[in-house]
């Protein structure tokens, strides 16, 4: 069992701790699954706009809800202890700027790359920068997410 801080009541607290690592592992583990669905489809293009859409899905409804429940109980463990360490602050800044990235571009992104894909093909030049600009946008959010696993399991002191 994971030791709640002093004054927390610790079935609330693990719980929370469960729910978070839960939620965020479930996020985390769809959004790699992203890169396999979008290269499964560009190999077949048959088969792109069914996992592009299958992406949309899984992003609208599955993963970046699990992040935003990963966020909401974060913020609840923490605030269940008395202190803050520095990397918990930088995590929390590179969470916000993670679902910046999720929620106003590379949501509305992968919205546009669908339906320029409906109208003008995979062949079509827009479309191609579209999907790399989806990729390029993948990637950084991937890395920050793992930067943040890093400062969590790593726990290093800032200063």
């Amino acid at each position: 069992m994971h030791p709640p801080p002093e004054g927390a009541q610790p079935f609330i607290y693990t719980l929370l701790v469960f729910l978070h690592i839960f939620a965020t592992m479930t996020a985390v583990g769809l959004n790699a699954s992203y890169a396999i669905w979008i290269a499964r489809g560009t190999r077949d293009p048959e088969s792109l706009p069914f996992a592009l859409r299958g992406v949309k899905f899984i992003d609208d409804y599955i993963a970046n809800p699990c992040y935003l429940i990963g966020g909401i109980t974060g913020v609840l463990i923490i605030a269940m202890g008395k202190i803050v360490a520095p990397f918990l602050w930088v995590a929390i800044g590179l969470y916000v700027v993670a679902m910046a990235l999720a929620y106003g571009v590379y949501t509305p992104l992968l919205s546009r790359q669908i339906r320029t894909l409906d109208t003008k093909g995979s062949g079509d030049p827009e479309y191609q920068a579209l999907a790399r600009r989806s990729n390029q946008v993948g990637v950084a959010m991937g890395i920050l997410v793992i930067i943040i696993l890093a400062l969590k399991i790593f726990e290093p002191p800032l200063w």
